[in-house]
């Protein structure tokens, strides 16, 4: 992927996603370990109707119907972009028995004009958000967090094709139940070139408690991994995705240039 300005724009989402959530967001159980194995981490993704719902009806993640969405309207005072400030340098890769995390030094976001800071970016299999009904083969949210508590995750899709040097270091450095930390770290590329446009609507997070009220910021430009990318993440979790959730008579809006 080219070093654009606007790849360095994402690179800055990327480290925000690392920092306020690592401790509150519980992701994804690997449905590939024995059963009691999956419980000690405190959720099972074989067993997800056991999920225990805290709230309603607006749940994560969604299937996007392309044809359906809502052209977002646009006022001249409203700023609609997604920027990124994201540090570049060191980072934590965490293998927490759900998901692979990564955790970069402190970096923010300005998401439609409101300041957001990175907690933490982790990754699912197969991906858990699907356009027309089609499944990418992996998904990756970046996770932020506001002053006042509001929740923003921008997921990225990722499709094969060329070899991804960052991912595959991330994939590489994880063990399991441990913190492990990279020299270098640089989000861009695992982002893609734009952040628009996006497809956004209200959900959940989309592991166990499933808080609802949580900004979600579909990137619809996917980013590429090679296949050998793909399957090095499958050996640690084979599927570590939630099903897709009923809409429920939600709105989803697509933001464009």
């Amino acid at each position: 992927m080219k070093n654009t300005p606007s790849t360095r724009n994402l690179t800055v989402l990327a480290t925000l996603l690392c920092t306020a959530l690592s401790a509150a967001v519980p992701v994804a159980a690997y449905a590939g370990e024995p059963a009691a194995a999956a419980h000690a981490h405190g959720f099972d993704y074989a067993h997800q109707k056991e999920w225990r719902l805290e709230s309603g009806a607006s749940q994560s993640p969604i299937d996007i119907h392309t044809k359906e969405l809502i052209a977002a309207e646009r006022t001249p005072d409203e700023n609609d972009a997604i920027t990124l400030h994201i540090a570049t340098g060191g980072a934590n890769v965490i293998d927490n028995g759900h998901t692979v995390q990564i955790v970069p030094q402190s970096s923010s976001a300005t998401i439609r004009g409101r300041h957001f800071t990175l907690a933490q970016a982790h990754f699912h299999a197969p991906a858990e958000h699907t356009i027309d009904g089609k499944r990418y083969p992996l998904e990756g949210h970046f996770v932020f967090k506001a002053q006042d508590g509001r929740l923003a995750v921008v997921a990225v899709l990722y499709q094969e094709g060329a070899e991804n040097f960052q991912f595959d270091a991330i994939v590489r450095g994880a063990i399991r139940d441990q913190t492990v930390a990279l020299e270098k770290f640089d989000a861009a590329p695992l982002l893609p070139a734009d952040t628009q446009p996006y497809y956004h609507y209200l959900g959940s997070l989309t592991t166990p408690p499933l808080t609802e009220n949580v900004e979600w910021y579909v990137l619809a430009q996917p980013v590429e991994l090679s296949a050998d990318d793909i399957d090095a993440f499958k050996k640690l979790y084979a599927h570590n995705a939630r099903d897709p959730q009923p809409l429920d008579g939600r709105s989803v809006l697509k933001y464009e240039e």
